[in-house]
């Protein structure tokens, strides 16, 4: 196959600069959890206070996605997420200059993750629609693929760049290496070729718009069960990784073959997302789901315990059918969901994501203790299964078709629209629906 026709997205300027921003960005980001330890650290901090921080960036996130969802339908998507990438750029360059001078502290890293989480609010809804607007429909699972390639490349590469830096350098030379990312971010929305958003109806206030967003979520079952289900299996798939590292650690070889399922798992994300961007199931939504029933695998694979090489495999199956999951669903979700509302419908799904998972990893340790490891995870298995069944059931999700040129079909409301009524994800000018 031809590089053309493999990474065709590439090739319409608006979503390669785009992707050029996205990508530098999450390299960015990728730096930060291992550098993030160490700046806590050499401020004088515990590892109590790492978790802070971190916690500190969920909160903030969590509080603020339905806000920056309701923010990126009302306000154009480009301009949002470059002034985020510049406040963070900002906001990066300070810490770092503050480390390097050794006037670091517990609290000036509480303050950056809390600028992290409320501009990470913002930019993950604002995202959704903006892919939508800088490709060609035909191209748009093509272009989530290489999204999702990009994003897992860059947690692969991240963890040791970061920690080859902050033993050649310094944990605030990385903090300014972050900030010069997201310049490049920056620059590169600033350069995408589209034309100004179209006239939106007159602004309600801020929770009103996100109250809309939630009518839009409730007036599509197919949708907020899909979100349920993704609920339950993340709950269940947790389990994995609390428990595994202790598990795997019992084994020869101890906590290094850890670290080996984890590589397998990054391997595993990049295989599913190269897959995505050939594959176009008749049936998206339900291959999708089908996807995510090999974590089972993995739970599988601990409680026997198995071999560490059958965990390894387990997990790069499983990390696999995750990212073509994740590329599949959002290219169905950026064709059915209306544009002007694409946004405050996604954050949901980051909302519920963002909320229950945490409760998953707190709830897998205490209840292994007070049930046993197999209990749990046999547990956990049944959650797995219980989520993506019940997507399933969905009558639209067995019902949702895809041509080859990518066209979705099979509901009637999409059946009996005319062809040159659909929106086109760019008009023949390259520009934005």
């Amino acid at each position: 196959m031809r590089f053309s026709d493999k990474f065709g997205a590439l090739a319409e300027r608006s979503f390669r600069l785009l992707w050029i921003g996205r990508t530098t960005s999450a390299l960015g980001d990728a730096l930060m959890p291992v550098t993030l330890a160490f700046a806590v650290l050499s401020a004088g901090g515990s590892a109590a206070d790492i978790g802070l921080v971190i916690a500190t960036t969920m909160v903030a996130r969590t509080l603020l996605l339905l806000v920056g969802g309701a923010l990126a339908d009302r306000l154009p998507r480009r301009l949002l997420l470059g002034g985020s990438d510049l406040f963070l750029c900002a906001v990066q360059v300070a810490a770092g200059v503050l480390l390097l001078t050794g006037h670091g502290s517990v609290t000036l890293l509480l303050g950056t993750a809390l600028c992290y989480g409320a501009a990470s609010a913002i930019t993950r809804p604002a995202i959704a629609g903006l892919v939508a607007q800088t490709i060609s429909e035909a191209r748009l699972q093509q272009a989530n693929g290489l999204m999702e390639l990009s994003r897992g490349a860059a947690q692969v590469m991240g963890p040791g760049l970061a920690g080859a830096a902050v033993a050649i350098a310094s944990p605030g030379s990385v903090y300014l290496l972050d900030a010069a990312t997201f310049l490049v971010s920056a620059v590169t929305l600033a350069l995408l070729p589209l034309a100004p958003p179209a006239r939106r109806s007159e602004h309600t206030h801020i929770f009103a718009e996100i109250a809309a967003g939630w009518s839009e979520v409730v007036r599509r079952p197919w949708y907020w069960v899909t979100l349920c289900g993704h609920a339950v299996w993340n709950v269940g798939s947790s389990a994995f990784a609390v428990l595994g590292p202790v598990i795997v650690a019992r084994q020869a070889g101890g906590a290094a073959n850890w670290g080996l399922v984890s590589a397998c798992m990054a391997v595993g994300a990049l295989i599913g997302a190269a897959v995505s961007m050939r594959y176009r199931p008749r049936r998206p939504l339900i291959a999708a789901h089908l996807a995510l029933l090999p974590t089972v695998l993995q739970l599988a694979a601990l409680t026997g315990p198995s071999p560490t090489v059958v965990v390894m495999g387990a997990a790069l199956v499983g990390a696999a059918g995750v990212a073509l999951l994740n590329s599949l669903w959002s290219t169905a979700v950026q064709k059915l969901i209306p544009e002007e509302v694409l946004s405050r419908v996604s954050s949901y799904d980051w909302l519920i994501s963002f909320t229950v998972a945490p409760l998953g990893y707190a709830a897998a340790g205490p209840l292994a203790e007070a049930i046993g490891v197999t209990r749990t995870l046999e547990l956990a298995l049944a959650f797995v299964v219980a989520g993506v069944v019940a997507v399933l059931l969905v009558p639209r999700v067995r019902q949702l078709r895809q041509s080859s040129e990518g066209g979705l079909h099979g509901w009637p409301d999409l059946d009996n629209r005319a062809s040159d009524d659909r929106p086109s994800t760019l008009a023949a000018a390259g520009e934005p629906r």
